[in-house]
């Protein structure tokens, strides 16, 4: 992709290898969206962000498409980091012998903090495995450094205003669909009556949604990162 990146070196997380497991065909990529809350005068603003993800040989980099005005602050790439070593420890996959490449399918788009920690892992399993994901892929839900891998309970008003934004956009894109899944942190609040196209299914950790998306578990050995 043209444009301007940045790269920062993933940390070196010892784990379990496999010899058993593949390498993913390369370079490997997928679109996920990833819903994004601002403040715009006083009131918060719900929106869908396609961003490509895809990944390729390399170091364990990370790299960050900062052409068309778009950037990714210091504490995103912190979580980057932070995801990299749970999914180092859980499962055994070329995690150092890949670069994740990140580029947001738009102008002047900020990815900040750690609400896109669910969609964002399950994705980087995903393109290191040679896995589908389902189409569409619909989450949210922060996983903190403090508690590993534990996915927070969202507080109500911002994951309602988040489900209603995934709500139309499946109204919108898949208008004949049947209700479709979307993966919320466990113990968070919400109404889901007026949720009619949306399959809202709680999981608690990372590797829970791993799991419920891809069916893929951590391998038996897989060391703790918390959580």
């Amino acid at each position: 992709m043209a444009g301007r990146r940045a790269s920062v070196l993933l940390p070196a997380v010892s784990f379990l290898e496999s010899a058993d497991t593949p390498p993913p065909m390369l370079p490997a990529s997928t679109q996920l969206l990833l819903f994004t809350q601002a403040d715009v005068g006083g009131h918060a603003l719900f929106r869908v962000v396609p961003v490509e993800l895809s990944v390729r040989p390399g170091q364990g980099r990370l790299w960050t498409d900062v052409s068309r005005g778009n950037a990714f602050t210091a504490a995103w790439q912190d979580h980057a980091r932070h995801l990299s070593a749970v999914g180092r420890a859980r499962y055994a996959l070329p995690w150092e012998q890949t670069d994740l490449h990140v580029s947001p399918r738009g102008r002047n788009v900020t990815l900040d903090g750690r609400s896109a920690s669910l969609p964002l892992f399950v994705a980087w399993v995903a393109l290191l495995a040679g896995l589908p994901l389902p189409s569409p892929f619909l989450g949210t839900g922060v996983a903190l450094e403090a508690h590993g891998e534990r996915l927070a309970p969202a507080p109500r008003e911002f994951l309602q205003g988040k489900l209603g934004v995934a709500q139309a956009y499946v109204k919108q894109v898949f208008p004949g669909a049947a209700r479709v899944a979307v993966f919320v942190p466990e113990g968070s609040g919400f109404d889901a009556a007026p949720l009619t196209a949306l399959d809202v299914r709680p999981v608690s950790t990372l590797t829970k949604a791993v799991e419920a998306v891809l069916g893929l578990k951590p391998h038996a050995h897989a060391e703790g990162v918390g959580g």
